[in-house]
């Protein structure tokens, strides 16, 4: 038998998300809780759990809760549930922090990115939004703004260069104070 996936979004109330992390306390504690929940029995004997909480426009919370799930006995302590995702997204992040690093360093400076550094960058940049659940609902305003910034530095020119790079990076840190 293979593994049990549940994917479950919804808008809720902070009062229903402060409810809802309650129960989950309670599930990690080894609390039985016999009222019956929205979420069934799927919070009990999880191999895995995912907890994506992200305000939106308006104040309105969304809560995102990725569970796996195996019906046979959970694993062995030596043995390590792989996430794919997690596996290839970490050792790009550093590869393409270095790039934008570079890129900065570029802006700083007063200098045009060389053709190189620029096409580097917009193939690591359509990579990372390739990627689902480390920021998404940021991806589109993302792309759109290093493609501007890609047609500046095509133009040859420099003061909209560093002023779209200024935008791209104001979007990049925006992001991660929202989803690191």
């Amino acid at each position: 038998m293979g593994d049990k996936k549940i994917a479950i979004d919804k808008t809720l109330s902070s009062n229903q998300i402060a409810a809802f992390l309650r129960l989950l306390a309670d599930e990690l504690e080894g609390k039985d809780n016999a009222e019956p929940n929205e979420f069934g029995n799927q919070l009990h004997g999880f191999n895995k759990l995912k907890i994506s909480l992200i305000k939106q426009e308006g104040g309105q919370l969304s809560l995102r809760l990725k569970i796996k799930d195996s019906p046979k006995t959970p694993p062995a302590a030596t043995s390590q549930f792989i996430d794919t995702a997690e596996q290839e997204y970490r050792p790009f992040k550093q590869q393409y922090k270095a790039t934008f690093t570079e890129l900065t360093s570029c802006a700083h400076s007063g200098l045009l990115p060389a053709a190189e550094l620029l096409a580097r960058f917009m193939s690591e940049s359509r990579k990372l939004i390739s990627f689902q659940g480390f920021g998404d609902p940021c991806y589109d305003d993302y792309i759109q703004a290093c493609l501007a910034m890609e047609q500046a530095v095509k133009d040859g020119e420099l003061a909209h260069f560093q002023e779209k790079f200024s935008v791209l990076n104001a979007l990049k840190k925006s992001c991660h104070q929202r989803y690191k």
